[in-house]
């Protein structure tokens, strides 16, 4: 698995990838980043892993450093729910830098190969409190980033049809995990996770996607989305 951490032989964190600009380290020195890098511990994980499972105690802190996933919850009826999206330098299992013990939320698993530095729950509360600035970094990625991210989902499921809801997600998805190519906005998604994550049916998406394709707004690929003219993409559902 590629990684570009630099990681020391005790597994500790020298430095994050080049260009890879956290938004949870902003603020801080060089010499307040190799410190909250050194107290992190390297993990790489494998597609399709879960990394968090909802309702375990949260005892361990996350940023993305390369790859991507997603938060998913699971109904009592055993339905899977997507929530969010995550790409590298994206932070998650902020449940383990709350004061009180509490436990995750949600589920996070990683979709491709990835890397991932990791903090115990101690080790992070000590940070905190040695730099502000990474409470206050957390509270505005939650507000900016989480809290955004399900105010405009609710309000999407609440006010569009099945197409509507739809096409915000392909256009929140393009947003946070697309490529840029020759030809438009490429994102590894399957009709699975466009209906669990519009709450549809994969007929629906299907037959969304298709009507999209003849109007040459996409092009679907075998496990791939290529989004050719975004702009059009909400005006036609």
């Amino acid at each position: 698995m590629y990684c570009a951490c630099n990681v020391s032989h005790e597994n500790r964190i020298v430095g994050i990838p080049a260009g890879l600009r956290p938004r949870f380290l902003s603020g801080l020195s060089k010499g307040e980043v190799d410190s909250v890098l050194s107290a992190a511990k390297h993990r790489q994980l494998r597609a399709s892993s879960v990394i968090i499972n909802q309702d375990d105690a949260a005892e361990r802190f996350f940023m993305l450093t390369s790859g991507y996933g997603r938060h998913f919850v699971i109904t009592s009826d055993g339905r899977k729910i997507l929530l969010n999206w995550l790409t590298a330098g994206q932070i998650f299992g902020g449940a383990a830098i709350l004061s009180t013990p509490f436990q995750y939320l949600a589920n996070t698993e990683v979709l491709s190969d990835s890397c991932a530095l990791a903090w115990g729950r101690q080790d992070m509360r000590e940070l905190v409190s040695r730099y502000p600035v990474l409470l206050d970094n957390v509270l505005s990625i939650a507000v900016t980033e989480n809290i955004a991210w399900a105010t405009a989902a609710h309000v999407s499921l609440s006010s569009d049809d099945a197409h509507g809801r739809v096409a915000h997600l392909l256009v929140s998805l393009a947003s946070a995990i697309g490529k840029a190519t020759y030809g438009g906005i490429e994102m590894q998604v399957l009709n699975e996770d466009l209906a669990e994550g519009a709450n549809v049916t994969p007929f629906t998406v299907s037959r969304c996607l298709r009507d999209w394709q003849r109007a040459g707004i996409l092009a679907k690929r075998r496990g791939k989305i290529l989004l050719r003219k975004p702009e059009l993409l909400l005006a036609a559902a």
